[in-house]
């Protein structure tokens, strides 16, 4: 049996794990006792993780869609209609695009900037969750002078004090929560923010309840005390904190606001870790500034030692966005008019990048003419679920590379089939920006090839051809276009537990901003919102793993109609218990759901999981939150 290091595929902390093969099968998944991330440790999902490449339904061979059936072709026709199917499209004029993904390696989401960027010359470049996570990275450079966020999980464990705006840590981000749970044995303040009492708020020194969407409101107000007792204590002042005192001064900081600053500035070393939220970007980049602002007038932000880390939905999140996978950046996460960032992409690609800002992922279904998808299922991770599917009927040419058999790869013109996790080989880069290895441990099914391969193919039918024979390749040609990865060498990984990608210098002072404070004022009862930004029952490979996806069709087995969680004496002052049927009614809609009792929940607060998304989008009139008034059903 064979043992190969390489990096856990599913969430951002990047664990280190063996994946044991036997005869070219991946059967088993092991630990690594020393990587400073898992250190002997996995979640559910990282033990099971070889499963779904293993058992599930893989694509072998490239299709071709003949009238209503997708049927095999070889590879040299398929990407030659893929050339012939987009080109005229170009050529006359029609709207192009390239969704990257967190699913995919580094290697692979710079080759779908390049194709897109390069090949294609159009800006509608995206990845189907970057607006939960780069708008936020986006608002915590414009206080950070375009500092990227630092920190370790090896920070949280040895801060002083920890505040965590949550989501669910434990279930979304185990070895964060695993490494606050060690700071606070070894007597760390934790302060947590959230709109139910979880597992760890149960743990934390102090817990600030908020309805959803009031985040950026309750950092406001954590600003406002900071800044009314920093009189002198910021040497030298930071510039700008006259006007951000101005910005904040009539919101009120209460006794357990006050304490939470104090414990902060206290500190040594803090760390703030932030789950992504749903919303519109504008205001998960508002966030964004007002979170590195909290850590500025607390003395952490850049301070060594201390951590800001937002917590991308998905693994390699953070590393589709600094490979320029966005619609307003190139690679670097640099501007597109950034000209030494437009020299550099420039000469390493033969050609000017596209100048121009695109359609965001949401933006581009239904309306592009042609599209290339990487490894994802729109209709899964898109906000919009089924009615994104349905809206790819108006493409007129969509291709998708996949490991698997997805309702966007059934809904495709053309299957390229790539290789999996356990198949795949390049990097990744985690939530503290450790850039790692993947590495292969068995070969792709049937005629499957590596992800990076046939995108440098595509790439070169469309006129930007490039020899690249490994994903080293690739590597060192995104070292000479993103200025970060510079330092990330082949050996240096090889010899070491990944590398960091090089920030910005941190000898720059933040400067301050004001803080918007506009406040949602809710009228009704309560507040409905979806719970997460990303559904992981819908991942292939949880979908796929016989083990992984037991909860996941428990639930919709039970809950056929879709579920809204309550609290229980919300559910008593309406008559309604555990399975009955609740009315939500909002200003935009109504729906019926029926109603399961979660304990946890803050007063006020109904909860619908990501996944059924879709039964309320009437009642949310297309947001992440909305006030409602719930009713029992007669």
């Amino acid at each position: 049996m064979e043992s190969v290091l390489t990096t856990c595929p599913f969430c951002a902390c990047g664990c280190a794990v063996y994946v044991q093969a036997s005869e070219g099968r991946p059967v088993g998944v092991a630990p690594s006792e020393n990587h400073p991330v898992s250190r002997g440790k996995l979640c559910a999902r990282g033990w099971n993780a070889h499963e779904a490449p293993a058992w599930g339904e893989r694509l072998t061979k490239p299709l071709v869609r003949r009238g209503n059936k997708l049927e095999p072709t070889s590879w040299e026709n398929a990407i030659e209609l893929a050339r012939a199917s987009l080109t005229p499209l170009l050529e006359a004029g029609k709207d192009v695009g390239v969704l990257g993904s967190a699913r995919a390696t580094n290697e692979e989401n710079y080759l779908a900037a390049r194709l897109a960027r390069g090949a294609l010359q159009t800006g509608n470049l995206d990845s189907c969750l970057r607006a939960t996570y780069q708008p936020f990275m986006a608002g915590i450079a414009a206080i950070a002078d375009g500092r990227a966020p630092a920190g370790t999980l090896a920070d949280v464990e040895a801060s002083g004090c920890i505040l965590v705006l949550e989501g669910d840590l434990a279930s979304n981000h185990p070895q964060a929560a695993h490494a606050v749970i060690k700071a606070i044995k070894a007597g760390a303040k934790l302060v947590t923010v959230g709109c139910a009492r979880t597992q760890l708020a149960r743990l934390a020194a102090l817990h600030l309840p908020i309805l959803p969407g009031e985040r950026a409101v309750l950092v406001a107000s954590l600003i406002a005390a900071a800044t009314r007792e920093s009189a002198g204590a910021l040497e030298p002042p930071l510039p700008g904190l006259e006007a951000l005192r101005a910005s904040v001064a009539a919101l009120t900081a209460g006794d357990q606001l006050r304490q939470a600053v104090t414990w902060l500035r206290q500190a040594d070393r803090a760390s703030i870790l932030v789950a992504p939220e749903g919303g519109p970007p504008e205001r998960v980049a508002r966030e964004g500034t007002a979170i590195a602002t909290l850590a500025a007038v607390t003395g952490h932000l850049g301070r060594p030692g201390s951590a800001l880390l937002p917590l991308p939905a998905r693994g390699n999140l953070r590393g589709a966005c600094e490979m320029g996978v966005a619609p307003d950046l190139l690679p670097g996460m640099a501007p597109l008019d950034d000209a030494s960032a437009v020299a550099r992409v420039a000469r390493a690609w033969g050609r000017a990048p596209a100048p121009a800002a695109g359609l965001s992922a949401e933006g581009m279904v239904g309306r592009v003419a042609g599209l290339v998808v990487l490894g994802e299922d729109l209709s899964a991770v898109l906000p919009a679920g089924q009615h994104a599917l349905e809206a790819l009927a108006e493409t007129e040419c969509l291709v998708v590379l996949d490991a698997f058999v997805t309702p966007t790869t059934r809904a495709a013109h053309i299957v390229l089939p790539i290789a999996s996790f356990a198949e795949s080989e390049g990097t990744t880069t985690n939530l503290e920006g450790r850039v790692q290895r993947v590495r292969p441990a068995a070969l792709p099914p049937g005629d499957a090839r590596p992800g990076w391969q046939v995108l440098a193919e595509l790439s070169a039918v469309l006129g930007l051809p490039r020899s690249y024979r490994s994903a080293d390749d690739i590597l060192r040609e995104i070292a000479k276009v993103v200025p970060a990865y510079d330092g990330v060498s082949e050996r240096v990984m090889d010899e070491a537990w990944g590398t960091f990608a090089s920030p910005l210098p941190a000898d720059r002072e933040p400067t301050l901003q004001p803080i918007a404070t506009d406040r949602v004022l809710f009228a009704l009862p309560a507040v409905l919102a979806l719970d997460g930004v990303f559904d992981w029952g819908s991942d292939p490979l949880v979908s796929f793993s016989p083990t992984l996806c037991r909860d996941h069709v428990s639930r919709r087995k039970l809950y056929p109609s879709g579920l809204v969680q309550m609290n229980k004496a919300d559910a008593g002052g309406i008559g309604v218990r555990q399975g009955w049927p609740v009315r939500l009614i909002s200003a935009h809609g109504e729906a019926v759901l029926p109603v399961v009792l979660r304990g946890e929940l803050e007063p006020g607060v109904m909860l619908v999981p990501y996944a059924f998304r879709e039964l309320v989008t009437g009642v949310l009139g297309g947001r992440s939150e909305a006030p409602v008034r719930a009713e029992k059903v007669q």
